[in-house]
């Protein structure tokens, strides 16, 4: 809405110009107002109120104060003296002489008083005695026959006060009833009235046709003054502005951008377009704003400094309009223009540095969340315009490092630093933070030239040697330690470093060197720094005896370090004086004189510098955990499992379980052959599982004093593994031969489909043809009489047929070495028995024809039994030759354990007794032949793996030796070693 003060004060002016009395119409200054008022006073004092002249005179007064009252009123409106009673006090007055008046003039001389009256009222506020009275005027023109133009001036007026009361519709209807009256003075202000009126009851239309109809007109923009109507460029000014502000009320086009700039003024329009502009922004047409600065930027006479100020304008407008990249590039502009542009209204260059730092805040919050390279670019802008703005420069430092721009940050941080206009205070804070920016980076050349930076130019101070240490740190990360060690010593010897600094600095030096490998200069400065800091002397007097000891441990752990070297570095440590010595020196001693030994093979000083480690009182119970373990591990791979059981029994690492310490306790014990059944049935006891649970098993079973009664306790367990029980029932069986205590496992379901029953089964046949043959073979055929001869051929035929019998048994038990024998019993008895009839002498008393009867009679009878004979030896060759079973029971034998073995040699011996020849036949006499292994040959070969511990061909002789004749659990454990050979490790 159009504002109602200015409108008041413009109706204030324009009612003492016109409405004041037409005789006293010249202009008076306020001290010619003042001694007026003065003498009418004293005129009036002593004038008859019944003197003709009493009314004239009162009327001059009150329009003297009245015309006081508005020159008053506009010296205090200029001051802005809400305050001032000067005007007030001439009002009051003035409006009591002309209430008073009113019961005294004639009526048709009430109209000027009235219109008078009316506008003081207005003037003092008190807007609805002026409307009453101005309705007054209008409700009794005819009948107090009131001049037109005083009629006409009411209407006016009343639309002023309706108009500033909101109430548009009504005032319009009184400004088209003035504006009737032709010589209404002021026209052009009723009718722009009249458009505020449209434009506030919504006849946008309207209210823009009314100025524009205004604007073409120029003769129509005029202020009526005493001198006459004359051409108003500030009402005209006005007037243009309020069309952008009507234009903004609508899509502002290119139409009616056109339009505006050829109805403005072109002594106003850089102005103007300006403002319209302005307004177009503010109301949100944003699109139309950047055109309408497009134009103002296009007008000629524009200053350098108006030119900066678009810049400015367009920048924040492109940023509302989303385009913060365009609106980056005129803030770009707007900053260049600044720095080209020689201010000469310093207040005006002072608001256009604060529009452009608006500018870049209202982008900053806008963007706060997830800031950008447009919000960085505007501030980096800002920055090089305005390089003395610390605040503004900070917070652009802040949004590249938040955006991890770091290069970026550092610039504006040495922006500060290099200023002028910044303290030594703030230019050190710069260089901190520019330190800051460039160890975010993690970018070496960054901090190093940061660090440089600062150093160059900042003073002596704590923060100066914090710098340099982190310069050496950065060297010192590089690897470029020979640099960093020198500048960590340097600090580390300057007293005027912090102590703990120094100290710090120290220490790094002394890696520096570590890392160098220069345990020289690691004993030398390690010296020096315990003189320097006295309250660190005991930790680097013992960094120097370590770094002694690291020389000599550089000896010992060099790989290509000679015998005779190691025996001399030994030698040194063996001769090492130990008083006053730390613990941890102690310790590091002892480690380095058991690496020395055991490179060297020297057991016994391995040994004791591994029993000093664990002895020593101060080392870490994990660590004697540790060593312990070493020293089984070195007794294991000596293969003195008693040492190593017994080393074992003192370790107590919480990290072991009691279930895993039992089962290894176990094995050790086993292998020394120390009773191991206590440390097995906790192991069970415990929950040991699987197939560990199942070895314990069966070796409880086997250590047992009474095995077969062990083996009934286990086998409920064992039956979950048949194969298992299958081979601790043989092994057993083979210590006792106990077959019917053995009876109850063999009936196991589990046991039906495995060998033991077979087994054992057949060694009961084996007995049995062994029985068979010596009798078959002992049976004679007496020939000494027929009755002899018949009674000894019959029981031969009788046994001949058991043989078959027996043959046929034997195929039964599928047993080759039976059926082997069996066939070799049928072969020799039939031939035997072919040979004792062909043998016997005939019956007495035979004619040659019966003699020679008799001879083809035993001849018939007995070729059956060659042919038997023949066809059995054939069986028997073909099996020498191309048996499976046979090549299956050479190999077992051979890789038998003596306990099995033991079982076996029996069938071999029974097979190599057997004639015939044959593949398999030499198969199997080969095997039962072979030399058999010594006690002597397993000594041997443990002393080998002993003194060779990682020899993969030792130990797998090893291995092959025990398998055969040496302990039950040698074998897996000889194979678990050569696994941890071939994965690169070691006990």
């Amino acid at each position: 809405m159009k504002n109602t003060k200015h409108l008041l004060f413009l109706n204030v002016v324009l009612a003492g110009m016109l409405f004041s009395h037409p005789v006293h119409a010249e202009k008076m200054n306020a001290d010619t107002q003042d001694l007026v008022i003065k003498k009418m006073d004293r005129v009036l004092d002593l004038m008859d109120r019944k003197d003709p002249s009493w009314i004239p005179t009162q009327q001059r007064l009150a329009d003297v104060l009245a015309e006081r009252a508005r020159t008053r009123f506009m010296a205090e409106v200029e001051a802005n003296c809400e305050n001032c009673k000067g005007s007030k006090d001439d009002r009051q007055r003035a409006i009591k002489i002309y209430e008073t008046l009113l019961t005294e003039v004639k009526l048709n001389e009430h109209g000027p008083i009235l219109f008078q009256l009316a506008h003081l009222y207005e003037m003092a506020g008190q807007q609805d005695q002026a409307i009453a009275l101005f309705e007054r005027i209008i409700k009794e023109a005819k009948a107090k026959s009131i001049d037109a133009g005083i009629v006409s001036r009411s209407h006016a007026s009343l639309g002023d006060l309706l108009f500033q009361k909101g109430k548009f519709k009504e005032a319009k209807e009184h400004y088209v009833i003035a504006l009737k009256d032709k010589n209404l003075e002021n026209k052009s202000l009723a009718i722009y009235n009249m458009a505020w009126c449209d434009f506030n009851t919504d006849k946008l239309t309207s209210a823009i046709d009314t100025l524009e109809g205004l604007l073409k007109d120029p003769t129509k923009i005029t202020k009526d003054t005493e001198a006459g109507s004359n051409y108003d460029p500030v009402f005209h000014t006005d007037i243009v502005r309020d069309l952008g502000t009507f234009y903004a009320r609508k899509e502002i086009t290119i139409k009616e951008i056109a339009r505006y700039e050829t109805l403005t003024p072109k002594e106003k329009r850089k102005e103007l377009i300006l403002n319209f502009a302005q307004e177009a922004d503010r109301v949100g047409q944003k699109q139309a704003a950047h055109l309408i600065l497009t134009r103002y930027m296009d007008q000629p006479d524009l200053t350098k400094q108006e030119r900066l100020e678009a810049f400015v304008r367009m920048a924040q407008v492109n940023y509302d309009r989303g385009e913060t990249g365009k609106s980056t590039q005129d803030f770009a502009k707007a900053a260049e223009a600044f720095k080209n542009t020689d201010c000469d209204d310093s207040n005006k260059c002072e608001e256009l540095k604060k529009t452009m730092k608006r500018y870049v805040t209202e982008l900053h919050r806008s963007k706060k969340v997830k800031p950008d390279q447009d919000l960085l670019n505007a501030y980096i802008i800002y920055a090089n315009t305005f390089p003395g703005d610390k605040e503004m420069v900070q917070r652009g430092s802040q949004v590249a490092m938040d955006m991890g721009k770091y290069p970026t940050a550092i610039k504006l941080y040495r922006t500060i630093a290099e200023g002028r206009t910044y303290s030594a205070k703030e230019q050190n804070e710069a260089m901190l933070n520019e330190v800051a920016a460039a160890e975010k980076s993690g970018d070496p050349v960054l901090k190093k030239e940061a660090y440089a930076y600062f150093l160059k130019n900042s003073a002596k101070d704590e923060k100066y040697y914090e710098v340099r240490y982190q310069q050496a740190y950065q060297l010192y990360q590089a690897k470029q330690l020979k640099d960093a060690a020198k500048m960590f010593n340097d600090l580390a010897r300057d007293k005027n470093t912090k102590a703990d600094l120094r100290k710090k600095s120290a220490d790094l030096a002394l890696d520096s060197y570590a890392q160098l490998k220069d345990d020289e200069a690691i004993q030398e400065n390690a010296n020096d720094y315990a003189e320097m800091m006295p309250a660190n002397a005991p930790e680097f007097s013992g960094v120097a005896r370590r770094a002694l000891m690291n020389q000599v441990a550089d000896v010992a752990n060099n790989p290509h370090s000679t015998k005779s070297e190691l025996k001399s570095v030994m030698k040194t440590v063996l001769k090492t004086k130990l008083d006053g010595a730390k613990p941890d020196e102690r310790i590091l001693i002892f480690t380095n004189l058991s690496v020395v030994a055991k490179k060297l093979g020297e057991d016994d000083v391995y040994a004791k510098s591994l029993y000093a480690l664990i002895n020593t009182p101060e080392t870490p119970e994990a660590k004697k955990q540790q060593y312990l373990e070493q020293l089984v591990g070195y007794y294991e791979r000596k293969l003195d499992f008693k040492n190593a059981y017994n080393t074992a029994l003192k370790m107590n690492d919480s990290k072991v379980s009691a279930k895993e310490k039992a089962f290894r306790l176990g094995t050790l014990a086993d292998l020394a052959d120390i009773n191991p059944e206590k440390h097995y049935k906790e192991a069970l006891a415990l929950g040991i599982s699987g197939e560990r649970a199942l070895v314990i098993r069966e070796r409880l079973v086997l250590l047992s004093s009474n095995p077969v009664r062990e083996l009934k306790i286990q086998s409920a367990d064992l039956r979950a593994r048949p194969s298992m029980l299958n081979e601790t029932t043989l092994l057993v069986y083979a210590k006792t031969g106990n077959k019917a205590g053995l009876q109850s496992i063999l009936e196991m379901k589990e046991m039906r489909k495995q060998s033991a029953n077979s087994f054992i089964r057949k060694q009961e046949f084996y007995n049995k043809l062994n029985e068979f043959q010596n009798q078959i073979a002992k049976h004679k055929i007496d020939d000494g009489s027929d009755k002899n001869l018949t009674k000894g051929i019959t029981q031969r035929m009788k046994l001949l047929a058991k043989a078959d019998q027996t043959l046929t048994e034997s195929i039964q038990t599928k047993d080759i070495t039976a059926q082997l024998v069996a066939l070799n019993i049928v072969a020799i008895e039939n031939q035997r028995f072919v040979k004792d009839l062909s043998g016997a002498d005939m019956p007495k008393g035979l004619t040659a024809a019966q003699q020679k009867q008799y001879v083809e009679a035993l001849k018939a009878k007995s070729r059956p039994f060659l042919m038997k004979a023949k066809t059995a030896q054939t069986k028997m060759n073909e099996l020498w030759n191309s048996s499976p079973a046979l090549a299956s029971l050479a190999r077992d034998y051979r890789m038998a354990r003596p306990e099995i073995q033991k079982l076996l040699s029996r069938e071999m011996q029974m097979l190599e007794e057997l004639p015939g020849r044959g593949k398999m036949k030499t198969a199997v006499e080969d095997a039962y032949g072979s030399s058999s292994l010594s006690a002597r040959d397993l000594a041997s070969a443990r002393k080998s793996v002993s003194e060779n511990p990682d020899s993969v061909k030792d130990l797998e002789n090893l291995k092959s030796i025990e398998t055969k004749i040496g302990h039950p659990l040698m074998p897996s454990y000889l194979e678990a070693r050569l696994n941890h050979i071939q994965k690169g490790k070691s006990l």
